[in-house]
């Protein structure tokens, strides 16, 4: 019997797929500085997970959170588990910290311009067009890009996050590659921090990122005119502790100048916008 009961237990685990049997687990603790149910997603300035990441604040994904997140404050010490499946990672049983304060309102932040919530464009609509200064030190309007279908996404270069703005830039690199053998598409890329990624710093960064740019651009402006693009894309940023707390977003928009698909997070391969580039050339 003994046996019998090690054999299947072996059974069930060589046969959990892949990704189950390698997703890594880590308790995590931190201060919550934003929570959005609606995206299933908080904000929290958490403290070091030994082993696995320094101490710092950052977005997660708490999928089948929204109940717990709807309470949650600024303010208020939580503790979760955090799941890493190779590049991708999120929050579960989320629950306020034993004995932490009910929490107080977040310092806002101010002299900064940042997105305003809530203007983000539907799916099908026309995107307003828009001029930001490339890695060129060009200016370059959105309506130029007609006729073609775009990918957008947003990253700031000083990003140390490996799965977040380096990884965004990477998968565009593959799709990048994946266009020219199309024969088709652009790629925009906005940085998040225009203080500080002037085209001189963009033009570095998208040459180890062997972007073309002609092709693959990458853009900054002055913070209003990042911001009010961000907003349009519904994307929403602020400086916290040094760092750039951004919401990830990478969006289609097709030959006419309308939202065609928009990803938010990072549940999102190049093969997913090669797809949906096709789609609204051919639409």
């Amino acid at each position: 019997m003994l046996l019998l009961a090690l054999s299947a237990a072996c059974a069930r685990k060589e046969g959990l797929p892949a990704s189950e049997a390698e997703i890594r687990r880590f308790p995590i603790r931190g201060v919550v500085h934003s929570a959005n149910a609606a995206r299933a997603e908080i904000t929290l300035a958490h403290e070091e997970i030994p082993g696995f990441m320094k101490a710092m604040t950052m977005v997660f994904q708490a999928p089948g959170e929204s109940a717990r997140l709807v309470a949650l404050r600024p303010g208020t010490s939580v503790r979760a588990t955090l799941l890493v499946d190779g590049d991708r990672y999120w929050l579960e049983d989320l629950a306020v910290a034993p004995g932490a304060p009910a929490g107080k309102p977040a310092t806002p932040i101010v002299n900064v311009v940042t997105p305003e919530p809530n203007r983000g464009v539907a799916v099908g609509d026309e995107i307003p067009d828009f001029t930001l200064t490339d890695q060129t030190g060009r200016r370059v309007r959105l309506s130029e890009m007609r006729g073609e279908p775009v990918a957008v996404s947003f990253i700031y270069t000083r990003c140390p996050i490996a799965t977040a703005c380096p990884l965004t830039t990477a998968k565009f690199s593959k799709l990048d590659l994946m266009l020219v053998g199309e024969g088709m598409g652009k790629l925009l890329v906005i940085t998040v921090e225009p203080e500080r990624d002037t085209p001189a710093v963009l033009a570095a960064y998208g040459r180890k990122a062997g972007a073309d740019p002609a092709r693959w651009k990458f853009l900054t402006g002055t913070p209003k005119e990042v911001a009010d693009v961000a907003s349009r894309f519904g994307v929403l940023y602020y400086p916290e502790s040094g760092q750039v707390i951004h919401s990830q977003a990478v969006a289609v928009v097709d030959p006419r100048g309308r939202l065609a698909t928009i990803y938010y997070g990072e549940s999102w391969e190049p093969e997913h916008l090669l797809r949906d580039m096709k789609k609204a050339r051919e639409g």
